[in-house]
């Protein structure tokens, strides 16, 4: 029923500039849904954002850890007011409580210094650099549970 509201927020400009996606906002859609653990940020029952945990080929380097990558976009005006510590904080607790999460990571762009002041903020420290062709280097935290 949030699909539209995440497809508006995944097509935000002001949004994609922080995402470095090269996907379709529909197939992004889709395989969040397919994930179980992709959740809508909302205020007074409206999507303000979202933010989800996922297994990929970053996190599924370390066998003997659980380790989730987490994603989290929030509407421009609704940033700066403490929603996305709020998601990041309740979705760092599922990790740990429900889906025995040894640590969490979560990327930003170089220049995006809104999210990484949050991340760090919230306990997150610089691990690596992902460098891909034609995206600026996506830093990387650690979130350990």
């Amino acid at each position: 029923e949030d699909r539209n509201d995440f497809l508006r927020l995944s097509d935000d400009p002001r949004v994609l500039r922080w995402t470095g996606r090269r996907v379709p906002s529909g197939e992004l859609f889709a395989h969040y849904v397919a994930l179980d653990t992709a959740f809508a940020v909302t205020l007074d029952g409206k999507v303000i954002g979202n933010i989800s945990l996922f297994r990929n080929s970053v996190t599924n380097v370390f066998e003997s850890l659980e380790i989730y990558e987490c994603a989290f976009y929030l509407f421009p005006e609704h940033q700066g007011k403490g929603f996305g510590t709020e998601a990041l904080q309740a979705v760092l607790s599922y990790a740990r409580s429900i889906l025995g999460a040894d640590a969490v990571i979560a990327g930003a762009m170089p220049d995006n210094e809104r999210s990484i002041r949050m991340i760090e903020k919230n306990g997150g420290a610089f691990c690596f650099c992902r460098k891909r062709p034609s995206v600026p280097d996506e830093r990387f935290y650690v979130f350990s549970l």
